[in-house]
């Protein structure tokens, strides 16, 4: 390709985007409005938010990625032939397929350029060029996790025109795909289409060239729309929310001459809400897109799950459910409730389903904020209120969500808007009612006035059945945001609520009503001893292997050991207790170390590290301080005091070891491949301006606790006393173990030995890496000192078996007691 050519070729591309024609100094002005309205939407970044879509695309991701990563190293007769057919085609054919190849690289340079330069939208670039990063890194990290590839390419006649052998995934094609998905809600649909067809061109090039296989290809594929979804969780996109001018055209296809469209600056979760006006005044624009359907969905079908008395009846189709809300406001209106009127219900414009009311003269109850002149409201104001309430109920229609943002302040009284509930009225969704508008109300005027204003128009029973509604669990996410604004303790003010209401029906305080079908608390028990039953047969094999291990080991011995390994909760629980400013109780704190047996077999370290700082927090410690004390302060200080012990027992052991096969670039490596990791999480959390609102004071807070326990000369006592103590039980443990097969060594050789195998071992953040490691590398080193090779491995899995597996038993009742008595 010529010069000429490639520019005719790239101008001919950026022609495509609908604006990059031949630019000239004096249409510099008109062409870049040119360029933002052909080639990207006129979605407004201002409206982006967190898609359901994009959860479920990020977890589709996940699962499928570890499909293609167990079926890296395989291949079947139908993937056979797909790439035989095209790395197989003639060699003339290089130098085209290679020109496609590169051109999604182009592709991508003029869309991060056109994005963020020409088109302005810096939100935008900074999505594309992150969503590249992560792609890579991903990409890379699969790669070197995914093994013995070679076999699989060998298994081939791969003809690598060009470049590198097969590999999985395809970094390049995850990156192109990472970056175009990203910007697949910015873009017009052209430059949608041209982006989607180069990920199928790229992909069957990387085909013919050999440089992917098909299973390369599609995880790649797929690694690059998760990461997609990814950066549309951290950063939002505006995707599924339709513009203003597509919100008029589809007003005026259900015969609303609508103008002055907008979209509302504060967006409800479940719809896209627009303002308008019409000939006869303003107008209220419901706007349900695919995600708004997903999300209600999902969300109702969820409480279904949890909640015994769902909130409302799931709707699967947009059309069914804005008729449906159509529906219950005619009847409210119908009961005589001041309700918004209805003008329209249905389907508009390409594919737009609106629900159009006649707007009210007035604010929401949750815009109020306590000192306006609003604010102070009559007992005629309130009594109203729960007279709507009332003809509702009487009309055998519930609302479902009596919060703040739903009731209205008009000028002729309260009135009550967006109706979701069902028409199916049952006393326990009234009841939900009641409560949901008493805690609103007990916010505005306080609980004693609140709750005799209620019995005065909805009578004693109403208020004695929501009563025991009186709890977070039945109360929208919207009202116990509107008290916690108010009352930092929720909990508390509705026990007090209750309490005040009681009394003044007159009756004894009722038990809180259940709700959930299954405590938390138990459902991730229950999901946490699968887990560990499935890693734990994974990690120690069958029970044939296990009983010839340890047949020929004295049994007095390994219960010796396994006492030993018990004995190091007290000094881990110590070395816990110099973490943190306050008085930790000595035996639940040690009860919560044998807990954590349990939790490390299911996810080594970041599983225990979790339940230690759950614990912390029922402590009354801060979730930043019970993170950097529990979690980054232990582990520092494990590795801080193990290093100095391993010196000293190296020097003192009478056996030579040598530590000559270490290898400084190994090191160097993992060093700078944590900098990376490191330097590209505080780019995302210092460029993302939420995520630095909520992390930069947690880590001071953190970096003050940190500070305070290295200046306590008592709390680095227990520190490094405990941490000591732990690793000499350890070596101990170990020791043991050699004795019960029959073998010896000194105790300092045994210790090194042990210190360097389990801090090896925590190094592999995954199910069973950390045992292969541990197992591995102590019975290897045995074998270098002379020990036999049988006693070896069996003395290794032995201390495994002692130190981790046996552990967890009594790990899971500790864990189960301890949530009973809610230290979990």
């Amino acid at each position: 390709m010529g010069p000429s050519t490639f520019v005719a070729a790239m101008a001919s591309t950026v022609g495509s985007l609908g604006s990059f024609a031949t630019p000239m100094v004096d249409e510099t002005a008109t062409m870049l409005p040119r360029f933002r309205g052909r080639a990207f939407r006129a979605a407004s970044e201002q409206t982006a938010r967190r898609r359901t879509t994009d959860w479920l695309r990020l977890v589709v991701a996940i699962a499928v990625l570890f499909v293609l990563a167990r079926h890296a190293n395989s291949i079947t007769v139908t993937e056979r032939a797909i790439f035989e057919l095209f790395n197989t085609l003639p060699n003339g054919l290089s130098t085209f397929f290679e020109v496609l190849y590169r051109f999604g690289t182009l592709w991508v340079l003029l869309l991060m350029v056109g994005a963020t330069l020409l088109a302005g939208r810096w939100r935008l670039g900074r999505a594309l060029l992150l969503s590249g990063v992560l792609a890579w890194a991903v990409a890379r990290v699969l790669g070197e996790f995914v093994v013995g590839q070679e076999s699989f390419a060998k298994s081939l006649s791969v003809i690598t025109r060009s470049g590198p052998t097969p590999s999985f995934p395809l970094v390049r094609l995850a990156i192109f795909v990472a970056i175009v998905a990203v910007a697949h809600p910015y873009v017009t649909a052209p430059t949608r289409r041209i982006g989607q067809a180069l990920v199928v061109v790229m992909a069957l090039a990387s085909l013919y060239l050999g440089r992917a296989l098909p299973n390369d290809a599609v995880a790649a594929i797929v690694v690059g729309w998760g990461v997609a979804a990814l950066v549309h969780l951290l950063f939002g996109s505006p995707g599924g929310r339709p513009t203003a001018d597509q919100i008029r055209v589809a007003l005026g296809d259900l015969g609303i001459d609508a103008r002055e469209v907008r979209l509302a600056p504060e967006q409800p979760a479940g719809s896209t809400l627009a303002f308008a006006e019409d000939d006869q005044g303003p107008l209220w624009v419901t706007v349900l897109g695919r995600d708004e359907l997903d999300a209600r969905l999902l969300a109702k079908v969820a409480r279904f799950i949890v909640y015994k008395h769902p909130s409302s009846t799931p709707s699967f189709t947009r059309l069914h459910q804005v008729e449906h809300e159509a529906y219950v406001a005619l009847l409210a209106r119908d009961a005589g409730v001041r309700a918004p009127q209805v003008i329209a219900a249905g389907k508009g414009g390409p594919g737009a389903v609106l629900f159009v009311e006649r707007a009210l003269n007035g604010a929401r109850v949750s815009e109020w904020d306590g000192e306006r002149d609003t604010a102070p409201v009559s007992d005629a104001w309130l009594s109203d209120c729960w007279e709507q309430v009332r003809r509702l109920h009487s009309a055998h229609v519930v609302h479902g969500a009596l919060g703040p943002r739903h009731v209205y302040a008009t000028d002729e009284g309260p009135a009550l808007i967006d109706f979701s509930a069902s028409t199916s009225w049952s006393p326990e969704q009234a009841d939900d009612d009641v409560a949901e508008l008493l805690v609103t109300t007990a916010v505005l005027v306080g609980a004693e006035r609140a709750t005799a204003l209620a019995a005065a128009v909805m009578g004693t029973r109403s208020i004695v059945g929501a009563l025991a509604r009186l709890q977070p669990a039945a109360l929208s996410h919207e009202t116990r945001s509107f008290v916690a604004s108010r009352h930092q303790h929720l909990q508390d003010w509705l026990d007090d609520l209750r309490e005040v209401g009681a009394r003044v029906a007159g009756v004894e305080p009722p038990a809180l009503e259940r709700l959930v079908r299954a405590k938390t608390s138990r459902v991730l028990m229950a999901i946490g001893t699968l887990v560990a039953i499935v890693v734990l047969l994974g990690q120690v094999g069958t029970p044939s292997d296990v009983w010839d291990a340890v047949r020929h080991a004295d049994g007095w011995w390994l219960l010796v050991a396994f006492v030993l390994s018990m004995l190091t909760n007290l000094p881990y629980a110590l070395a816990l207790m110099g973490t943190v400013p306050i008085r930790l109780p000595l035996l639940p704190t040690t009860e919560l170390q044998v807990a954590m047996s349990f939790s490390n077999v299911a996810i080594p370290a970041i599983g225990g590290i979790g339940v230690q700082v759950r614990f912390l927090q029922k402590q009354g410690v801060d979730v930043p301080s019970a993170v950097a004390a529990g979690g980054v302060l232990s582990t520092v200080a494990a590795v801080v005091t193990q290093i100095p012990l391993l010196a000293l027992a190296v020097a003192v052991a009478p056996n030579a070891i040598d530590l000559g096969n270490i290898q400084a670039g190994t090191i160097l490596e993992i060093v700078l491949g944590a900098g990376f990791a490191l330097g590209v999480v505080s780019g995302v959390v210092f460029g993302v301006p939420q995520l630095r609102r909520w992390m930069v004071p947690a880590l001071r807070d953190a970096a003050t606790t940190i500070g305070r326990a290295l200046r306590s000369p008592q709390r680095v006592l227990l520190l490094i006393g405990g941490n000591v103590a732990v690793s000499l039980i350890y070596g101990l443990t170990l020791l043991t173990c050699l004795y019960a097969f029959g073998a010896t060594l000194s105790f300092w050789t045994v210790l090194a030995l042990s210190i360097a195998g389990n801090t090896l071992a925590q190094l592999v953040p995954m199910p069973g890496g950390g045992t292969a490691v541990a197992s591995i590398g102590i019975s290897g080193a045995l074998i270098a000192f002379g020990i036999p090779k049988d006693v070896a491995v069996a003395t290794a899995l032995s201390n495994q078996l002692v130190v981790a597996y046996l552990p967890a038993v009594p790990g899971w009742f500790a864990t189960a007691r301890m949530v009973r008595r809610g230290y979990l």
